[in-house]
């Protein structure tokens, strides 16, 4: 059975432009938030995510925060004692002790529990990698000047890094 130059061209150029129109759709779907997650948390209980937030850590706190959902909570974030290589690179960038950074997390989304230093926090990741972290702030500052670093440069602020 002899096939059509033209008919098989025509299904060849189909099959292109559907996978061009379907890897378009994936593609353009928006990347996950922590807003997202700590406004849908049953969604993503248990779920690798990876989101881009702000990270405060010292003496008794270690919360991912954003800005524009603040007002419904903080996640804990669980430094495990090992992490892939290039997240230790990523700590490496952070201040000692303290300070605010604006990071790139991947791990599992925990809800529905208490966790932290208190039970404080209604939500936890737990990271398996870290990257990209851009400092905002070394160690603790007074609450005037962090919220001024906040504003400007934290997750959900007017020019976030």
């Amino acid at each position: 059975m002899k096939r059509d130059p033209i008919t098989l061209a025509i299904r060849l150029l189909t099959w292109i432009i559907v996978i061009f129109v379907l890897t378009s759709v994936i593609h353009s779907q928006s990347p996950l938030t922590l807003c997202d997650l700590i406004r849908n948390p049953e969604k993503y209980n248990g779920k690798e995510v990876t989101i881009r937030a702000t990270y405060r850590y010292g003496f008794e706190w270690s919360e991912l925060y954003c800005l524009n959902c603040l007002d419904q909570g903080k996640a804990w974030l669980a430094m495990p004692t090992a992490l892939q290589e290039t997240s230790a690179r990523s700590l490496k960038r952070m201040p000692k002790g303290a300070g605010i950074v604006n990071v790139t997390v991947q791990g599992v989304f925990i809800s529905g529990r208490t966790f932290g230093h208190s039970n404080a926090y209604r939500y936890k990741i737990e990271p398996s990698k870290i990257s990209d972290v851009v400092v905002l702030q070394k160690g603790m500052k007074s609450p005037e000047e962090e919220k001024s670093i906040e504003k400007r440069c934290a997750c959900g602020g007017t020019n976030p890094k």
